[in-house]
C-alpha cells in the first residue's frame, strides 16, 4: 500500500499515519504527522530539515488501521537508513 509519509533528517525517522484519528511523532518530537492515508497531514516543530514522500508499506489499509486499534505499534514509524 502507498501511503504519505515524513522523512525528518533530524532523527532520520520516517512517519506515516495508520489511521484518521493516529497522530504519530518521529523520534526526536519535531514530526507530527496524523490523518491516515486519506486525510495526511503534517506539521513540523523548530523548521527540521524534513522531506515529505510516499513510501510503500506491506500492509492493507485494514491491517494499518487493526494496527493502530490495538495498539500493537508495527506500523507508522520507521529507520530512515
Amino acid at each position: 500500500m502507498l501511503v504519505n509519509a515524513v522523512e525528518c533528517k533530524e532523527c532520520k525517522m520516517i512517519v506515516f499515519s495508520r489511521a484518521s484519528e493516529d497522530v504519530r511523532h518521529c523520534a526526536c518530537g519535531r514530526v507530527v504527522v496524523m490523518g491516515g492515508h486519506r486525510h495526511f497531514k503534517y506539521d513540523v516543530y523548530t523548521e527540521p530539515a524534513h522531506e515529505v514522500k510516499k513510501i510503500n508499506i506491506q500492509a492493507s489499509a485494514e491491517e494499518l488501521f487493526n494496527d493502530w486499534k490495538d495498539m500493537r505499534d508495527e506500523y507508522g514509524l520507521m529507520s530512515a537508513s
